[in-house]
């Protein structure tokens, strides 16, 4: 993800009401509808198994069920995100910064 993104609290309420208007919108209900007909029909499959089934193509198929479930679900997701109670914008660095390393060993230490 872009750092920029989410950077400011203009940017942060303007993705939020962006995505709340998405919801709304008749054009992603119908891809809601899609894609939660494809979940349903691997879900069946990891049920019930397929030909030739293998560990690694029931595998694939979970991999494809989560990637589709976090496709329907980002609207809702991010807009959690981005409204949770303690305002933080999501960190795209998984690298703790030096003021965080100072934080933890003044916790560490005391």
């Amino acid at each position: 993800m872009k750092k920029d993104l989410f950077d400011t609290k203009e940017k942060i309420d303007l993705a939020v009401a962006n995505f709340k208007q998405l919801l709304d919108h008749p054009g992603w209900k119908l891809f809601e509808e899609i894609v939660s007909a494809n979940i349903e029909v691997l879900k069946e499959q990891i049920l019930n198994g397929v030909e030739n089934e293998t560990k690694e193509t029931i595998d694939r198929l979970r991999d494809k069920l989560k990637v589709l479930e976090e496709m329907r679900n980002t609207p809702k997701s991010m807009i959690e995100k981005l409204t949770s109670e303690e305002g933080e914008i999501p960190k795209v660095d998984p690298y703790l910064t030096v003021e965080e390393l100072r934080q933890r060993k003044e916790k560490q230490t005391a």
